[in-house]
């Protein structure tokens, strides 16, 4: 009796959670899952990274752009997330959507999937006919987490060949102190104190070439780390990762404890 006196109380409240979900969500362009899914992520950016990141980014709501940053992270989306508060579409490996777990949650965000050499006709359009739309597409022109001591590893100009395909531009971003240990996953179980700070709008119009515009935007993210210096390097047009680095970026935890 008392576990049904139980269940009876559990379904009404059950009920109202799930409304309250569902109105919350109607204020924005989530559904339910995916607005789950991003109050998670607020807490883990707040209270976890202790994330600090500007009110909203200079671009308006109809406004399609593409928005480049440093890749440090295998969460570095989630911090361009909080600064521009709403979805943004970010390019990622083809390969990671073959995960049951990692594939359900990239769907869910709305990620393109691509391939990492090569131009991938595919994910342009799609990303072409989200930027007409007013969507922001993320692009980490690095290709891969960088792990070595270079401020950016070589980049390839697909956020430039996006922004000059859609008439749209690009938005220079850098992230600062984003936490990792090897593993896609380890950042949730580290803590960082992430600072995020943005550049100013890249127009195609005012460049000859794809790759003057992507190094200009590569330049804008040194300055906002201060490397006012830094000359970027081109990976080049048929520029695709090693079967080594492929596996280095997808390793578990479980690979790296048994080394």
């Amino acid at each position: 009796m008392n576990v049904l006196l139980v269940l009876g109380l559990a379904a009404p409240t059950f009920l109202v959670v799930i409304v309250v979900l569902w109105l919350f969500a109607r204020r924005t362009e989530y559904t339910i899952v995916q607005f789950l899914l991003d109050r998670t992520a607020f807490i883990l950016l707040r209270f976890l990274w202790r994330t600090k990141a500007p009110c909203g980014l200079p671009l308006s709501t109809d406004q399609g752009a593409v928005i480049v940053a440093n890749h440090r992270s295998s969460v570095d989306p989630f911090f361009i997330h909080l600064a521009a508060k709403r979805r943004v579409r970010w390019f990622v490996a083809r390969e990671f959507f073959g995960n049951w777990f990692f594939g359900w949650f990239l769907k869910e965000t709305g990620a393109i999937p691509t391939r990492r050499g090569g131009i991938d006709n595919a994910s342009i359009r799609e990303a072409v006919r989200l930027l007409h739309e007013g969507k922001w597409v993320g692009v980490l022109p690095e290709g891969r987490i960088n792990t070595s001591s270079q401020f950016m590893m070589p980049v390839r100009p697909g956020a430039a060949l996006l922004s000059r395909k859609a008439d749209v531009p690009i938005l220079p971003v850098y992230i600062h102190g984003a936490p990792y240990n090897k593993t896609v996953t380890s950042p949730f179980f580290m803590r960082a104190q992430v600072e995020i700070t943005v550049g100013e709008l890249i127009y195609p119009s005012d460049f000859d070439s794809d790759k003057e515009m992507i190094v200009a935007a590569v330049k804008s993210i040194a300055r906002l780390a201060g490397h006012p210096d830094y000359e970027p390097i081109l990976a080049g047009k048929n520029w695709k990762p090693t079967a080594e680095e492929l596996a280095q970026d997808q390793r578990s935890p479980d690979d790296i404890s048994s080394e």
